[in-house]
């Protein structure tokens, strides 16, 4: 609904006003009856006076004469549209007049649009016409005065002009706004307020797109009035005051840089800036209009909310996958091994140093690695894991450091980040760190000395925030002594040690890791003892794979003992095997001197499993 106010110094001084607006309305739905717009008209009685006090709302505003100069005066926002005086206007006004009062001297007194060409009638109507032209309602007295000093005996004028004329016995006569002459002003307001509404949608966009940019954006004239000011320049320079608009910028804004960057006579400027406490990124250009300058403006950033911005940005995109999903609480122990292993990862946990973690294949070396970063303060952000050895060192370099677009054939356009700037603020996991050449292993050096890299094919310095956890099943330390790994590196890389014990240390985990793995299916205790009995020289992971294997060849609910003797894996007993596991029992007895129940429980078995296996070695005991 677009709305229009007839402004008028007293009520009903357009005659029949609202009929007239009512039979415009009927007349353009019959002529446009596509269009489907809503118009209503409303009149707002302000005495002359007052006009500059009164804030009117509306879409448009209707007034006539001296109203309408006085409401443009004081209203730079809303469209105004004239009521037009025409020449038949004046001319039924004259007629009557001459036909009320005889022909006398007229004084036709008024805005300069109003009364234009009246002289040019004198002759017409046969009527003695003098012409005052009326910018100042404050002097529409000594105008009237002025009147009756030239002979004139007819004040014809508007409202107030005519009261004070009849105050001092002047004869009066209003100037009629004719039939026309409205419905002209009507077509001329539904244009403008057509116009006006798809103005405002156009600002209203524009300001919504601007109040919800990242970046703080404040726009001035060439007097250096503020014509923008969006919300997120408010909230970076602490400035919170709504009526910014139209005021004078150096009156907003604190003395320095930032102000003598806005108010230059440069048409561009990027630079750093400080403003109070913080830094701005500030970019500083001219506004143009057909060539002509019509102000300037700049667009800037908090260098921290930058920064807290990328955090967001890469904490949202790098969550796609790179989520550490373990914590210690779905580590499966009983053991009071892997219970001190894990308290003392949990202490690693909450420094920030690098980690080295040392243990056979299928020990969970990973999934220590994400406990870590789950209970360290990293956990919020990327946890992004990479297996050195599965990649060439070509492929990993660029895995690990990116590239920059055009670095070689088959580049991304745009280019890549690398992992280390993915784990930026968060953890990255290199696994089977012995695996890496001696040109990564230099380049690797660099980055946990400088905390920087520099993608492949680019020469701009990234600096990135990245814990590393390495994970390896070799000795490092002897691969350091055949000069095989770098012994800077392995310091770097070493600064926790965390050693996970094969699975044959801690025996007793066994049957609780055969439960969890079971879930779905019970497992006989008989069943849990032979799987005690075993190597496991994969360790977890051979475990998991073998209760995996059980629960798809067992049709039963229940695991017993020969179903895990039918599916274990066929071995060569070498005689080397047979040499381990019989010195392994000599040596328990030994130390416990020969008490079978100490031995049994040293080696993880159970009595009946020791006493079998004492008869299986011939082993005899006093």
């Amino acid at each position: 609904m677009i709305n229009i106010k007839l402004v008028v110094p007293r009520k009903g001084y357009i005659k029949d006003a609202m009929e007239r607006f009512e039979e415009f309305i009927l007349q353009e739905a019959r002529d446009a009856p596509e269009e489907n717009i809503g118009f209503q008209l409303e009149e707002v009685v302000i005495p002359t006076d007052k006009i500059h006090k009164v804030k009117v709302d509306a879409d448009v505003i209707i007034s006539r004469g001296l109203v309408t100069k006085l409401l443009k005066e004081h209203n730079e926002s809303i469209p105004i549209v004239d009521i037009p005086v025409q020449g038949i206007d004046l001319i039924r006004s004259l007629v009557e007049c001459k036909e009320r009062f005889g022909r006398k001297k007229v004084a036709v007194i008024g805005a300069a649009n109003m009364i234009y060409g009246v002289e040019n009638l004198e002759s017409i109507i046969d009527l003695p016409i003098q012409k005052y032209i009326l910018n100042d309602i404050t002097v529409s007295d000594r105008t009237v005065d002025q009147a009756v000093s030239d002979g004139c005996e007819i004040v014809m004028s508007g409202l107030n002009t005519n009261k004070y004329a009849e105050r001092i016995g002047m004869q009066t006569m209003l100037i009629e706004t004719g039939k026309e002459s409205f419905r002209q002003a009507l077509v001329e307001a539904k244009r403008l307020a057509i116009v006006s509404r798809i103005e405002q949608e156009k600002a209203k966009r524009y300001q919504t797109i601007l109040d919800h940019a990242y970046e703080g954006v404040i726009a001035v004239d060439l007097k250096k009035r503020v014509s923008v000011f969006n919300s997120s320049a408010q909230k970076i320079l602490s400035i919170y005051d709504k009526n910014l608009i139209g005021v004078p910028v150096i009156g907003i804004l604190n003395k320095g840089k930032f102000l003598d960057l806005l108010i230059s006579r440069n048409d561009f400027q990027e630079e750093i800036v400080s403003y109070g406490t913080i830094q701005l990124s500030v970019k500083k250009a001219g506004i143009f209009l057909k060539g002509k300058k019509t102000g300037d403006m700049v667009a800037f950033q908090d260098v921290t909310g930058i920064q807290e911005m990328e955090g967001k940005i890469r904490k949202k995109i790098y969550s796609r996958g790179h989520v550490a999903k373990y914590s210690f609480n779905d580590i499966v122990f009983k053991s009071e091994l892997i219970g001190q292993t894990i308290e003392t990862a949990k202490l690693y946990s909450k420094a920030d140093s690098n980690i080295l973690i040392v243990g056979e294949t299928g020990t969970g070396k990973e999934m220590f690695a994400q406990s870590i970063h789950n209970n360290s303060n990293r956990r919020n952000n990327p946890f992004v894991a990479i297996n050195c050895a599965a990649l060439p060192e070509s492929l990993l370099e660029s895995e690990l450091f990116g590239y920059a677009e055009g670095a070689f054939t088959g580049a991304m356009k745009g280019g890549k980040q690398g992992f280390f700037e993915l784990a930026h603020r968060g953890t990255l996991f290199l696994d089977e760190i012995g695996e890496i050449s001696p040109n990564l292993q230099s380049r690797l050096l660099r980055v946990l000395q400088e905390r920087e890299i520099m993608r492949i094919g680019d020469d701009k310095i990234i600096p990135v925030d990245v814990r590393i956890i390495a994970a390896t099943n070799k000795n490092l330390m002897d691969m350091v002594k055949n000069n095989e790994f770098r012994a800077d590196l392995f310091y770097r890389l070493s600064v926790l040690d965390l050693q996970l014990p094969p699975l044959r240390e801690h025996r007793k985990d066994i049957p609780v890791l055969a439960e969890a793995f079971m879930k779905k299916i019970q497992i006989t205790d008989e069943a849990k003892e032979r799987l005690k009995e075993e190597e496991w020289e994969g360790n977890v992971r051979q475990l998991q794979n073998f209760c995996e294997r059980l629960m798809v060849l067992c049709k039963d609910q229940e695991i017993n003992v020969l179903d895990v003797e039918k599916h274990l894996p066929k071995r060569a007993e070498t005689d080397r095997t047979y040499v381990s596991e019989k010195e392994r029992i000599l040596k328990a007895l030994e130390k416990h001197h020969f008490h079978k129940g100490k031995a049994a429980s040293e080696l993880g078995m159970s009595r009946t499993t020791f006493w079998r296996k004492l008869k299986k070695w011939n082993i005899e005991t006093f």
